[in-house]
């Protein structure tokens, strides 16, 4: 058959001339008017017998009609016995606005199938989509096209498409990629297994080993999507994100590039490798300008380091129901809590306890980000700080410092140090923990309701009944203010129903104030004020055996410690002393009023925070993933391809290479096998999406409105 259209072919183009017969059908099966192919117009029209089939040679321009289709060509060779038709020369076939060109056409009428081949064959849509290539059969009954050994495609706004080969449903206004898909837009570079292209709604699905190139960094995943008018992304199934200092997993990945904003679901872990540290959570919301981010379902974040010397590590594990983290330039935030910040700068003495020393007193947090709506990113209330149920929060000298220092780069990579800009436009860095906060730390632990951080006044505070653990030690107050110079932790507030407790075998030391401040120096403490109503009871070894109880009221204690051990204790005004023998000791005189010892709310291990599991960091991207080469796009859009913006990275020289190699593989005709069963389309076995059932339910409802 292809020997005999090739000798047809080459009939029309050299002119070759049969006897002429009169103008009339000699078709051995009867079709119906419609099934026939009906030639419209022609400048001339001869009959002629060849190998005992009798050919209508039309000389053009010609238009042919068949299933509302037009058929244009400049000469054409018509077997009306076959109801058949082979043409050559400026070939078009026109459908309900879609248009497709190219050099020879084999058009089979029984079949529905137009057979079109060139050295560009060219598809174009309502929307002027274009796609190119050299094989396209297309059915004019169903308006399907199926095109294969290499296709792209440039659609309206100059995204490039492109596989090995593809289906084109017209119906549906539906691209189908297959082999080898690689997409590029101005900023984005994808490659995936297989690509659905919407074109009457703009909006792509794609899915099977998918990789993502942006200029901030590499993704990959199972399936994804990519609205193209909303400019929405979505990737689901094992996201890995990697960019300069990060590293992000989650199962689902939303990005708004309109709005800057996000939204990671399950499985979230954030691992920033400059700073050492990682989040996790399961679901994780996110704005740019103003930068803004908020972890909830289970959120823990983690400051690991390694001893130089040992190389063990000692991990912080901090979780809450809320971590969130914002930033506001100093003249838009919220006027009474920038002033109550301001006011806090001022460290407190004695007789004036420090400013805003309750939960209830702080501005909601949500009050300073207004832009992220309210149907993506949940918005929670602070907790009131008489709740009675505790958690748990850990963390040292060192680790609160850590904490800070990184937190933003964590969470948002694009938040700058402050600077020396001008007052109003200064970034000021707000963080929230709150409900059920809890911390583990080998040396070190803790609990709160709510903790919050603002840059202004560089101070760290934690509401709703505040504990800290260190070895036998407790120290607890209504509020815990941690002070910030720079980089360094100066200073540690205690406020109100201050109490330190020390355990040794079943009896407590104790020491309580309505104030008690921790001075610190190089991570160390060095000094421990009690001021106001100050109270102690010491217990008294003789021989390693406690014997009597010592009881101290003055209204000013200072502790004077070196390499963290007691070297001077010194009392101050209206001081009282009193010494019990324990066997005189009554039951009350042996805890101060107030004395709460709370062991079982201290995290034991780093198990009660979080049992989540860690993964390890992986290879650098391009060790593994090659960028798009595009080598269809270089036969077929040679300009497009020399497009800076969209292939940056594939080089006309790795794409013809490419293209070579891809030639070399077996052809994807499907009548290329000669034992196969002939399907000039072969059956597509399409992916079931919500887009496409959507659009087909919509299909039916307008074929039941024309019946």
């Amino acid at each position: 058959m292809k020997t005999l259209r090739f000798f047809l072919l080459t009939l029309l183009g050299v002119g070759l001339f049969f006897k002429p017969y009169a103008l009339m059908a000699q078709s051995t099966k009867e079709y119906k008017e419609e099934e026939k192919i009906h030639l419209l117009s022609a400048k001339e029209a001869e009959m002629y017998e060849l190998f005992g089939v009798n050919y209508r040679k039309v000389t053009g321009p010609a238009q042919f009609l068949h299933n509302n289709t037009y058929i244009l060509c400049d000469t054409a060779l018509w077997n009306t016995q076959e109801n058949c038709l082979d043409a050559v020369g400026n070939i078009e076939i026109i459908q309900d606005g879609t248009k497709l060109t190219g050099e020879t056409i084999h058009y089979m009428g029984d079949a529905n199938i137009a057979e079109v081949r060139g050295r560009v064959v060219e598809l174009i849509d309502k929307d002027n989509n274009r796609l190119r290539t050299r094989h396209l059969n297309f059915n004019t009954k169903d308006s399907i096209g199926y095109f294969f050994n290499g296709a792209s495609m440039l659609d309206k706004d100059s995204t490039i498409l492109e596989s090995r080969r593809g289906y084109y449903y017209s119906k549906e206004k539906l691209f189908c990629f297959y082999e080898n898909v690689e997409i590029g837009t101005d900023t984005l570079k994808i490659k995936a297994d297989s690509l659905y292209f919407h074109s009457d709604i703009n909006f792509a699905e794609f899915w099977g080993n998918i990789q993502a190139w942006h200029a901030d960094g590499f993704l990959t995943s199972a399936e994804g999507t990519y609205d193209k008018d909303k400019e929405w992304l979505h990737f689901k199934d094992n996201v890995l994100i990697i960019t300069q200092e990060q590293e992000i997993r989650a199962q689902d990945v939303f990005y708004d590039r309109n709005n800057l904003s996000g939204v990671l679901k399950k499985d979230i872990q954030v691992r920033d490798t400059t700073q050492q540290t990682l989040l996790l959570a399961d679901r994780l919301d996110f704005t740019r300008q103003p930068d803004w981010v908020q972890a909830t379902e289970d959120p823990v974040w983690i400051a690991y380091e390694k001893d130089k010397e040992t190389l063990a590590t000692d991990s912080l594990f901090l979780r809450a129901d809320t971590l969130r983290l914002f930033t506001v330039t100093y003249g838009t935030m919220d006027s009474l809590e920038r002033e109550r910040a301001l006011a806090r700068q001022s460290v407190p003495v004695r007789g004036q306890p420090g400013t805003a020393d309750t939960l209830d007193a702080l501005t909601p947090a949500d009050s300073t980000h207004t832009s992220v709506p309210e149907e993506t990113l949940q918005e929670i209330a602070l907790s009131d700080s008489t709740a009675t149920e505790s958690a748990n929060f850990a963390i040292d000298t060192t680790d609160i410092h850590t904490f800070l220092l990184y937190a933003d780069s964590l969470l948002l990579a694009t938040v700058h140090h402050l600077g020396d800009s001008l007052l109003q436009t200064t970034e000021v860095h707000l963080l929230y923990a709150y409900n059920k906060v809890k911390a583990y730390k080998s040396d070190l632990q803790s609990v709160c309701d709510s903790m919050v951080f603002n840059s202004i006044d560089s101070i760290l505070r934690q509401y709703g009944k505040p504990v800290l653990w260190n070895e036998e030690s407790q120290l607890s107050a209504d509020s815990i203010w941690f002070r910030f110079s720079r980089d360094s932790l100066y200073k540690v507030d205690f406020y109100t129903n201050a109490f330190l407790i020390s355990q040794e075998e079943d009896f407590f030391h104790q020491i309580k104030g309505d104030l008690m401040q921790a001075h610190i120096k190089d991570n160390d403490v060095y000094k421990f004020d009690i001021l106001e109503n100050t109270k102690a009871l010491f217990y008294i070894p003789e021989d390693s055996l406690i014997t009597s109880l010592n009881i101290k009221e003055c209204d000013e204690m200072h502790v004077f410690l070196e390499e963290r051990r007691a070297r001077r204790i010194v009392y101050k005004q209206s001081v009282k002393s009193d010494v019990i023998p324990l066997f005189d000791l009554r039951k009350d005189q042996e805890k101060l009023a107030g004395f709460q010892w709370r062991e079982g709310e201290r995290p034991p291990d780093r198990h009660a925070i979080t049992d989540r599991t860690i993964v390890s960091i992986v290879y650098e991207p391009e060790q593994i993933y090659k960028e798009p080469l595009y080598p269809y796009t270089l036969r077929f859009f040679p300009i497009e391809h020399s497009r800076s913006d969209v292939t940056k990275s594939a080089l006309p020289g790795a794409a013809q290479k490419e293209l070579g190699a891809r030639e070399r593989m077996p052809s994807a005709e499907p009548t290329s096998v000669p034992t196969q069963k002939t399907e000039r389309i072969p059956k597509d076995t399409r992916k079931s999406t919500p887009t496409r059932e959507l659009k087909q339910l919509q299909l039916k409802s307008k074929e039941l409105i024309q019946l």
